[in-house]
């Protein structure tokens, strides 16, 4: 990878910061471009702000935060963050206690093996003096806290069950509500047991924006704040989605650029044949920003953040995907019961 693949009309292009030369541009390049210094500059900004502007570390009593690292560009320039605000001394340090959770979705031993072999090199990178867990998705299945083990997948016990579960869900729509979801569970669970009640996700503004156009054809438009915002509260957990307001292609940029680009786990995935909500979205979204209308994940954000449930009863939430609801249950989450033929009640109970 070069410095090519991401700049293109530099013909009298000058930095928006400063006098230099520009050579990097977020998702608009009709928009702001950047000499490399103020790029770097920008995306990390861009990521103290999404903490800083919800007061997420103001109690001095809760700092203790589970850090996601799935193996993504994401997941990666999110350590780096973590790593570096908390050896910031020319700006104020980032309150927060992190334990590494690295979340393992693959089914297969000899990838399992793979993924634990890479966490012990990328560790000597980013937050070496920090605790370090792997633990598989299908650790949602537990019906107690666990007891982490480090240096081992945590969980692998559970993926024969984990697999014949989605097997079960008979509609491709509703089986990867289903995955993210029980993705979801997990990361509560896991918390739980390390006794931590926050939680940073590798989620950027790709991934939400998509979020949203699903969750909106899935029936819980009334509902989409939640699922976006920065911070997600959830009784006595809260989800939070740092990356919020950065593009995969800000975050690639960033990563080539501050030279941690190798420090992924990749997989050769077989894409699924399924058509789906969530392909049908993709698709979608892709052929906009394809035909150049770069603003779309950005309007879809904006709009999302201001869509408000006002039906529910004192903030009640479903107790499957925990989104704003009138009734105990939201409709979608009906659906996907009555979808799979294994009973769902014990895992979302």
């Amino acid at each position: 990878m070069n410095s090519n693949n991401f700049t293109s009309d530099l013909n009298g292009k000058t930095c928006v910061k400063c006098d230099k030369e520009a050579k990097f541009t977020g998702v608009d390049p009709k928009k702001a471009w950047y000499c490399q210094g103020c790029f770097i500059q920008m995306v990390r900004n861009k990521f103290r702000s999404a903490l800083s502007k919800k007061k997420i570390y103001k109690d001095a009593d809760a700092r203790d935060t589970l850090v996601v690292y799935d193996g993504s560009p994401s997941g990666t320039f999110l350590l780096n963050q973590i790593d570096d605000a908390l050896k910031q001394i020319t700006y104020k340090r980032l309150m927060v206690k992190p334990t590494v959770l690295v979340l393992v979705s693959e089914t297969e031993e000899p990838e399992i093996q793979q993924v634990i072999k890479r966490v012990a090199e990328i560790k000597e990178n980013f937050l070496e003096n920090v605790n370090w867990f792997i633990a598989h998705i299908a650790s949602c299945l537990y019906d107690e806290p666990l007891e982490l083990k480090e240096f081992e997948c945590n969980g692998v016990e559970k993926i024969t069950a984990y697999k014949s579960l989605l097997a079960s869900c008979s509609v491709p729509t509703y089986k990867k509500e289903l995955e993210r979801m029980l993705k979801e569970k997990c990361l509560q669970k896991l918390a739980e047991s390390l006794k931590v009640t926050k939680c940073m996700v590798t989620d950027d503004a790709d991934d939400l924006g998509r979020l949203a156009l699903d969750q909106l054809c899935l029936g819980r438009g009334g509902s989409l704040s939640s699922l976006v915002t920065v911070a997600d509260k959830r009784n006595d957990f809260m989800i939070i989605r740092p990356l919020c307001d950065l593009s995969k292609r800000e975050i690639s940029i960033y990563n080539y650029l501050c030279k941690i680009d190798d420090h992924y786990i990749q997989f050769s995935h077989t894409q699924s044949q399924e058509k789906s909500v969530q392909t049908l979205t993709d698709a979608f979204i892709r052929t906009l920003e394809d035909e150049k209308f770069y603003s779309t994940i950005n309007t879809v954000l904006s709009t999302a953040s201001k869509i408000h449930n006002t039906n529910g009863k004192d903030g009640s939430r479903c107790s499957m995907c925990y989104v704003e609801v009138a009734e105990f249950h939201c409709e979608t989450c009906s659906a996907i019961r009555n979808s799979c033929s294994e009973n769902l009640d014990n895992i979302f109970s």
